[in-house]
């Protein structure tokens, strides 16, 4: 991904581009958010979707970071 030209996109394109381009992973729930963890352009990126407020509340690259704690659940899947 190049990250230079998706810093500049809405939050709701960068949900798109991710959610249309990207390989999704797994979803955590934790109090009303939906934490969905995708593999985009050989990174990982969270989707925040806020239930309470039906709104996409953060899309972010993981970069060099771990992936979320309350996703650590995953098995089965070869995240290299």
């Amino acid at each position: 991904m190049r990250q230079t030209s998706f810093e500049h996109l809405t939050i709701n394109e960068k949900a798109g581009v991710v959610l249309e381009e990207g390989t999704y992973i797994s979803t955590a729930e934790f109090s009303g958010i939906d934490i969905m963890l995708y593999r985009h352009a050989d990174e990982f990126v969270e989707i925040w979707y806020n239930h309470i407020s039906k709104k996409i509340e953060k899309v972010e690259p993981l970069g060099k970071r771990t992936i979320n704690p309350l996703l650590k659940h995953l098995s089965g899947f070869n995240l290299n």
